[in-house]
């Protein structure tokens, strides 16, 4: 039968594999090990389908699905812990899951999906623990504010069937009494640093790396596109755990902290905190590029 030709489309594409289900046949028997792990892939799949994804199929012990939307990538991966957490042979047992997501383009071809990006989410759910999902910085950027103090850079990693290194953070699935809480965003105790997106990147400010310049130069740390912005346009900085905004520009840095009023910042410095944007030239209503950040601390 002729077959529809492959097509590529931009998605979430979500592994996630049972850990701790090989030993429950030695453990409990035939026939009791595979209902308890059949109960396992259910509720997994039924979580999937509740956030509007789609199983593309199963992979032994696990699944791969795809989400329009990385946010429900996000409430699948939670909920896939709580829901398997939730079954009280599956805590009896120490069964866990281990979940990753990538946002990229994939190649459709009859019911499956193949593609660099399958690959990397598949290589990012084996490096996730029990409790954590591993993102690729290219998800990570596409949750909405609901999810960022839930999500922790973490630092690159060259990972099996990848050309390229990966930019990886971490989705907390659960609580940890070494998580501070403050003004919304979650930090390690002790730890100050801003969190920079742009471009699909994050870079992080502070101790080790206290300096970000930003323009249209080919030697700063972030390149910027937009005409209207000036090679040299800005800095960012981290001084005596305070983070310090200062422009060098023709036309200004339009800076927008959430809650506030956006400002415009021309040839001075501020201290910026909290969470918000900053628009090189023209308001961020007006922008073309736009680089976000959140303070920590």
């Amino acid at each position: 039968m002729p077959t529809s030709p492959p097509r590529t489309r931009e998605c979430a594409v979500l592994f996630a594999d049972l850990v701790g289900s090989t030993q429950l046949y030695e453990r409990m028997g035939d026939t009791a090990a595979f209902a308890l792990i059949d109960r396992c892939l259910r509720t997994m799949c039924d979580s999937v389908i509740g956030s509007s994804g789609t199983v593309i199929k199963m992979t032994g012990d696990g699944l791969l699905a795809v989400f329009r939307a990385c946010d429900h990538a996000a409430e699948t991966t939670l909920a896939i812990h709580r829901d398997i957490d939730g079954l009280p042979l599956a805590k009896h047992f120490s069964l866990g899951v281990r979940t990753g997501f990538h946002f990229g383009p994939v190649v459709e071809s009859g019911n499956d999906i193949f593609g660099e990006s399958v690959n990397i989410a598949a290589r990012l759910s084996e490096l996730a623990s029990h409790g954590r999902a591993i993102v690729s910085t290219e998800a990570a950027v596409r949750l909405s504010e609901h999810w960022q103090p839930k999500i922790r850079p973490m630092p690159p990693r060259v990972v099996k069937g990848v050309a390229r290194s990966v930019e990886l953070c971490e989705l907390r699935c659960e609580h940890s009494d070494h998580v501070t809480h403050i003004g919304g965003l979650t930090m390690s105790s002790g730890r100050v640093e801003m969190r920079v997106y742009h471009g699909g990147r994050v870079w992080l400010l502070g101790d080790e790396h206290p300096r970000l310049r930003m323009g249209r130069d080919i030697d700063v740390d972030i390149g910027i596109k937009d005409a209207r912005a000036s090679r040299q346009h800005c800095d960012l900085e981290f001084r005596r755990d305070r983070f310090v905004l200062t422009d060098r520009s023709s036309n200004g840095t339009f800076v927008t902290i959430e809650g506030r009023q956006e400002f415009a910042l021309t040839r001075e410095e501020v201290i910026i905190d909290g969470h918000g944007w900053l628009a090189f030239g023209s308001p961020r209503s007006a922008a073309s590029d736009v680089v976000e950040f959140f303070c920590l601390g």
